[in-house]
């Protein structure tokens, strides 16, 4: 028969400590990991609207370029997922001015401000000037 010592035998695993340590352990490690994931995604995101914000811009002022801004100076234009909300007004009239060199034109510099938002998250805030001209309505 086979003597064995109770002493000297154990049974080889895990006590339910050691697991509950290596749970824990392994917890922090997935939250590090999961918020690493949440960070190279809104990274990510935020690289592919940088790189798209231009070409879309570019969009943007050839539909301003269209814009008489005579009648409407104000409006929203969307271009993709980006809205573009522009508001224009006049800086100066040239049949406002003392000395007019072109009586069969009026010249209009207008101060434009654009807002530009990606669905309901604001992107960017951008002024810049545009002149337009049209006939003089006396002619």
């Amino acid at each position: 028969m086979l003597n064995v010592n109770h002493k000297s035998l154990r049974i080889a695993g895990f006590t339910l400590l050691e697991a509950l340590v290596a749970l824990v352990v392994l917890s922090f490690v997935f939250t590090s990991v999961w918020d690493w994931f949440g960070t190279a995604l809104r990274t990510t995101s935020r690289i592919e609207e940088s790189v798209a914000l231009p070409h879309v811009f570019e969009q943007y002022l050839d539909y301003m370029s269209l814009e008489s801004l005579k009648d409407e100076m104000s409006g929203k234009v969307q271009i993709d997922n980006f809205i573009f909300h522009w508001q224009a007004t006049v800086n100066r009239q040239s049949d406002q001015e003392i000395y007019r060199r072109q009586r069969n034109r009026v010249v209009t510099l207008f101060d434009l401000h654009v807002r530009i938002f990606e669905g309901q998250r604001f992107v960017d805030d951008i002024s810049t000037q545009l002149v337009r001209h049209w006939r003089a309505p006396n002619d």
